[in-house]
């Protein structure tokens, strides 16, 4: 499975920053990219903002081969289609040499922060140093693991997914507490200081993965 990561990033190779620099209360929220033609990438994004001087803005961005208006023309919630110039820039083409898969992502006057699938942490960290060693700023603030259709998730075991649940049933987590770790022992099968340390690292990494 690959691994989900959401970053911040702000560098002159990604696209569509000088655009939102001339209309800085602009936000762009990224839908989807679409790579029906690798060299050739097109963006589906909402405009959040002043769409009438975005779309002025787009003329003169040179990461921008054309832009259309798909919906809310000559409003404040816009949606455009936004075909990217070829050749590619060369942080689109590091995604594709990776095989990274873009999830979206949120483009402000302060750059971007991206959600994407890495094949592998060797693959997010080759893609983080080629940000960098080009002068961008890089910042990875959240990191899971993919999970697959019969795997828990959020990072979970099998063993703490099991207990969380358990326990969740039985009101382990109400108040007052409706259930002790002895009980939740028992329905698992194992021992109640067992039953607790899974709850715990269960919790544990559940906050750590969800939050």
């Amino acid at each position: 499975m690959g691994l989900i990561a959401e970053f911040q990033h702000n560098s002159p190779d990604m696209p569509l920053t000088d655009a939102v620099a001339v209309v800085p209360d602009v936000t762009l929220y990224i839908d989807r990219i679409l790579v029906v033609d690798p060299d050739r990438p097109v963006v589906l994004c909402r405009v959040i903002g002043d769409d009438e001087g975005f779309s002025a803005a787009l003329a003169d961005d040179p990461t921008v081969e054309t832009a259309e208006t798909i919906d809310g023309v000559g409003g404040e919630d816009a949606m455009y289609r936004i075909r990217l110039r070829d050749p590619p820039l060369p942080i689109y083409r590091k995604y594709v040499e990776l095989g990274t898969t873009p999830l979206g992502g949120i483009v402000t006057v302060d750059g971007w922060w991206a959600r994407a699938r890495f094949p592998d942490r060797e693959a997010l960290a080759e893609y983080r140093a080629f940000c960098t060693e080009r002068g961008g700023d890089f910042k990875l603030e959240r990191l899971t693991r993919e999970s697959g259709a019969d795997e828990p998730p959020f990072g979970l075991t099998r063993e703490q997914y099991d207990a969380l649940v358990e326990a969740r049933d039985a009101g382990y987590f109400t108040v007052p507490r409706a259930a002790s770790t002895e009980e939740i022992g028992d329905r698992l099968g194992i021992s109640a200081p067992s039953a607790s340390e899974r709850i715990r690292r269960g919790i544990d990494r559940l906050l750590e993965n969800a939050l």
